[in-house]
């Protein structure tokens, strides 16, 4: 009897059976059918494809049989062989099997972030959506080309399907789940891009580049409508007028002709808009490259330790039925069958290749590859911890003293700069000022400074005005890394673990106090009713409400709470 072919009334029944079997054995009865049977049944029960609520339960009886010591099976009986829960050995090669996991990592957190953007790509005429719908129908039927792998300069790259118009029903261009579809699956074309086409990494965006252009050349494609034939036109004219046509016949030509030129002179006027629009939409689809890992893109590389190494809401483990323990979080691993179970909060999930599963403002985030298993904890997208931590890491620039305080000034100026008055006053007496001011009086100044100068901004990139205020202050070096790192906030909606620079850790708070261990530096979190107070030995303590900055002797400390959880950072400005 196969599991396969099992209702799930019959395979509800069996576990019911099971479960008899097993109470019976345990307070010392034979089992009905004798323990052979009991073996039978459980062979079968493990090779079945049980819903997780079966699951539970034949995992909990199970766990009691195997509790039990064994007894010696009949001597008339063959023995009979069970499926043992082991572990699946990691394949050859470990480092290629934990940068696949890295990859699926990538991915969850790719994902996340455009299904966010997605609802920008649908403002508007939605020329990025409609440009890269056709483009994606274009280039996949280009690399099924025999010279496609040798064609660096793209010149066997000939689109032929049109871009949709706005209201073309087929694309679905107005629902966000097919914009951040089409977006993800550009990225992975371009990921995928080196599998097929021996191109230098760094060259991915150069390269699309071009087959975007090529694509916008091709006026035949763009949804214009039909152009009028105006030399058929005009050659039906000088017919008439040479067949000596009546002058109301001529005077009709000569206006059709007057129609079609003007409706010509509209159709390259709108073709002209649209080219603009679209070469604009190609460069903002251009930027999403920047999401690729790096060296294709900008996104470092997603930390996926060994199996055996500690890193904080990180591990990697072989599969293999048992407890789990993350950070504090009690995780479970089972298997029945050939379907392993990852059990969270009582709850028993299916585990796929890539998973996440909600936990109040944090997430579990799990990926396998080759009887390898990987969990981070994440927070969630509601959640506003790594967003303070993002805020935090630009604070911790401004809040730095080297320098009489350049960060701070040149952020001072900078705003000055936008708002057009004269950059007069940000010299280092300034810095002066700042050192007097009480620490956390300070934190909300550069705080409040930083939400103006992004508001003042609006969406520009603050690197050229930067470079232009650190001339006048000659503080060039110091605003070079301000733009990188204020750059880098202002574009990115949703910080993580990567992105932030990889050594975020996170705790949960309790009632008494908890040390937090930064390096050399053990310092002392107590919580209190109106927030919670972080301090070394012997300083005063300061208090933590949403976002800190602490100094230390290494760097920077940044912590952020959201409820009972602290995230913390360090940054080395």
């Amino acid at each position: 009897m196969k599991g396969e072919a099992l209702s799930p009334e019959v395979l509800s029944d069996l576990v019911d059976l099971y479960e008899y079997k097993v109470e019976a054995l345990a307070q010392g009865q034979a089992p009905k059918g004798g323990r052979v049977s009991l073996l039978r049944l459980r062979q079968t029960l493990l090779s079945a494809r049980l819903s997780p609520q079966l699951a539970k339960r034949f995992r909990q009886a199970d766990q009691l049989y195997r509790s039990l010591k064994p007894a010696a099976p009949p001597p008339a009986e063959a023995p009979i062989l069970l499926p043992e829960l082991e572990a699946e050995p990691p394949r050859e090669n470990p480092d290629r099997v934990l940068r696949a996991l890295g990859l699926e990592v990538w991915r969850i957190w790719v994902g996340k972030e455009l299904k966010e953007r997605a609802k920008g790509f649908l403002e508007g005429g939605r020329e990025a959506l409609r440009l890269l719908y056709a483009f994606l129908q274009n280039f996949q039927e280009y690399q099924k080309t025999p010279g496609f792998s040798r064609d660096f300069a793209l010149n066997r790259f000939n689109p032929s399907l049109p871009i949709p118009s706005l209201s073309d029903p087929i694309a679905e261009l107005d629902n966000r789940e097919v914009a951040a579809g089409l977006l993800e699956e550009f990225l992975e074309t371009a990921l995928g891009l080196t599998d097929h086409l021996p191109l230098p990494p760094e060259e991915t965006r150069t390269y699309f580049r071009r087959a975007f252009r090529k694509l916008l050349e091709n006026e035949a494609l763009y949804p214009v409508g039909p152009r009028p034939d105006l030399k058929a036109l005009q050659r039906a004219l000088e017919e008439g007028r040479r067949l000596g046509l009546s002058a109301k016949e001529l005077e009709a030509l000569e206006a059709r002709l007057k129609q079609a030129a003007q409706e010509e002179r509209r159709i390259s006027l709108l073709l002209e808009e649209d080219k603009r629009r679209f070469l604009v939409a190609a460069e903002r689809l251009l930027g999403l490259l920047a999401l690729l890992p790096a060296p294709k893109g900008e996104v470092p590389w997603p930390e996926v330790p060994a199996p055996g190494e500690a890193r904080p809401g990180l591990l990697t483990l072989p599969l293999a039925p048992g407890r789990v323990r993350l950070d504090g979080l009690d995780l479970t691993l089972s298997r029945v069958g050939e379907v392993w179970y990852l059990g969270l909060m009582g709850e028993d999930y299916t585990l796929e290749e890539r998973m996440v599963l909600p936990m109040g403002d944090l997430e579990v985030w799990a990926v396998h590859r080759e009887g390898l298993l990987h969990l981070r904890l994440e927070a969630r997208e509601s959640a506003r911890l790594y967003e303070l931590l993002g805020e935090g890491r630009v604070l911790a620039y401004l809040l730095y003293p080297g320098k009489d305080f350049a960060h701070l000034r040149l952020l001072r100026a900078l705003s000055a700069r936008l708002k057009g008055e004269a950059l007069e006053g940000f010299g280092p007496e300034l810095a002066q000022k700042y050192r007097q001011a009480p620490p956390d009086a300070l934190q909300d100044f550069a705080r409040k400074g930083l939400q103006v100068v992004a508001a003042r901004l609006k969406g520009q990139d603050p690197l050229p005005l930067l470079e232009e205020v650190g001339r006048a202050l000659g503080l060039e070096q110091e605003a070079r890394t301000l733009g990188s790192v204020l750059g880098e906030h202002l574009r990115r909606k949703t910080p993580t673990r990567e992105t932030l620079g990889r050594e975020v850790g996170t705790l949960s708070l309790s009632t008494e106090p908890q040390a937090l261990k930064v390096g050399p530096q053990v310092l002392s979190l107590r919580p209190a009713e109106e927030g919670v107070y972080v301090g070394a030995a012997g300083e005063v303590p300061r208090r933590l409400k949403d976002l800190l900055v602490y100094p230390l002797a290494q760097g920077q400390l940044v912590l952020a709470r959201e409820g009972g959880r602290v995230a913390y950072l360090l940054v080395v400005p």
